[in-house]
């Protein structure tokens, strides 16, 4: 069943380990929203890249983002409500998810240094390697100062973290 809200999408957004998968699936089901798996939309290219410890090039990074954009903009024509789990690193590529998206709230799930790279030791069967961390972590422009966006500490369990996020589509 759709909940009610002012916003008509969710964008979980943090650098790799942070639970934006595990968080936008949830947060989809228990919406009944479209949920966008960000990873899905990244070439082979640019996953052989990050796999190999590589940062994305500029370029494949903004191709990337247009086609999470041209699928955003296709569920806002159709006035799906959607939940997509992207990094969110850089503040323009943010504003064109923001532009592409129906009515976003974006979730920022952020963490130590620490706790990420404990995560990223545990997971398996990923193509995105722990020592890729620190690259994206010197990358992220943090969305501190923007009006549409939910700063959560991901220290907290994720029951805890998703409802802070009900509770901020209530509200």
């Amino acid at each position: 069943m759709q909940q009610q809200t002012c916003y008509q999408s969710l964008v979980l957004m943090g650098v790799a380990g942070s639970g934006k998968s595990t968080m936008a699936r949830l947060l989809a089901e228990q919406l009944g929203w479209e949920c966008l798996e960000g990873d899905d939309f990244h070439s082979e290219q640019g996953k052989q890249m990050m796999a190999a410890g590589q940062p994305l090039a500029a370029e494949l990074r903004q191709q990337w983002v247009e086609r999470l954009c041209s699928t955003l903009k296709q569920h806002q024509q159709q006035q799906q409500h959607t939940v997509l789990s992207y990094s969110g690193l850089i503040k323009t590529q943010r504003e064109q998810i923001r532009a592409a998206s129906w009515a976003p709230l974006f979730v920022y799930l952020k963490g130590s240094a620490e706790l990420l790279s404990q995560r990223l030791a545990e997971r398996k069967n990923h193509f995105m390697p722990e020592s890729m961390l620190a690259s994206q972590l010197a990358t992220m422009q943090e969305p501190l100062a923007e009006a549409d966006v939910l700063v959560l500490d991901i220290s907290q369990s994720t029951g805890q973290l998703l409802q802070q996020v009900l509770d901020k589509l209530k509200g």
